[in-house]
């Protein structure tokens, strides 16, 4: 029962679509994922793909990479954002003019953050827009246990995801710094290789509260002494100069000791709401979690292990 749900569709509204009940409308013995993934209109057991990025960002040559990622990925999906709503129907003709069906996509509505965040652990790979990256869009992914594939070009615009995958601390398998052909064809190789994919995965699950990246106390204190020491070098006289600013041991060891206990409090709340811990991790007893679409309005991310098979 804490991996199943009943009732009716998923949060969100009904612009999802391919919505339906529980595990008699599906495969007997479905995760949760498996579940939500119905309501949300996406296969529950074929590949989902997904970039939440507005589409103005999508350039020919990545709508181009993508469906030829698509191509060679049998059963698998695109998952996009409606928005703006133009987009869809230009993206759709441009997939039909090359001989993919618009079954082989999926497009979502705007929605509020924290279910946004939610519904988009349900995706397998977030593929990055090369010419122009995911910034809050791509951490939203990583910070939802998404892992992402980015191809990092020449410009500022074009190397932020790169970043963001390298501070959490998954660089060499997310950074296709080969080029578009290589971004392929390691999307491809994810996409067929599902234990690949599903350690990548949880490799990814297990850094998010430790990684740099989503550490706000460690960039928080550190840009105060680097502020601190700025001032200090104007009141002395000194010209500008750049200078690599960081913490002492014992007071970052005091931030880490912080954030541990900070995802302890989170956990016990996600518990509370309902959210599908990793493996090892039982509900206390006597905690009846509520239903799966419930689950997904607190903004409670599927872990890892729950759906992947």
């Amino acid at each position: 029962a804490w991996l199943r749900g009943g009732g009716g569709g998923g949060a969100g509204g009904g612009d999802e679509g391919g919505g339906g009940g529980g595990d008699s409308e599906g495969g007997e013995g479905w995760g949760l994922r498996e579940i939500l993934r119905r309501r949300y209109g996406l296969p529950p057991l074929g590949v989902v793909f997904c970039c939440f990025s507005q589409l103005y960002k999508v350039d020919p040559a990545t709508f181009a990479a993508w469906l030829s990622i698509l191509r060679r990925v049998p059963g698998s999906v695109l998952w996009l954002l409606r928005f703006p709503l133009e987009g869809e129907a230009n993206l759709l003709a441009a997939a039909a003019a090359a001989g993919l069906p618009p079954e082989r996509f999926r497009f979502s509505a705007v929605a509020p953050k924290a279910a946004y965040v939610a519904r988009a652990s349900l995706a397998d790979l977030f593929l990055d827009t090369p010419l122009c990256n995911g910034h809050t869009t791509a951490a939203d992914a990583l910070w939802a246990g998404v892992p992402l594939l980015t191809c990092p070009g020449d410009a500022m615009c074009s190397r932020v995801a790169a970043s963001l995958c390298t501070a959490v601390g998954c660089g060499p398998q997310m950074i296709a710094d080969g080029g578009i052909g290589d971004y392929v064809e390691r999307a491809v190789r994810l996409g067929t290789r599902r234990v690949e994919l599903l350690a990548l995965r949880r490799k990814l699950w297990a850094r998010r509260l430790s990684a740099p990246l989503f550490d706000t106390r460690l960039w928080t204190r550190t840009w105060e002494h680097a502020l601190r020491a700025v001032w200090l070098r104007h009141c002395a006289g000194e010209p500008p100069a750049s200078m690599d600013v960081r913490l002492g041991e014992l007071e970052a060891a005091e931030l880490r000791r912080e954030n541990a206990a900070d995802a302890l409090v989170r956990r016990a709340r996600a518990l509370q709401a309902g959210a599908v811990l990793p493996a090892g991790l039982q509900p206390p007893a006597g905690l009846q979690p509520p239903r799966a679409d419930t689950r997904v309005a607190a903004g409670c991310c599927a872990a890892p292990n729950d759906g992947v098979t």
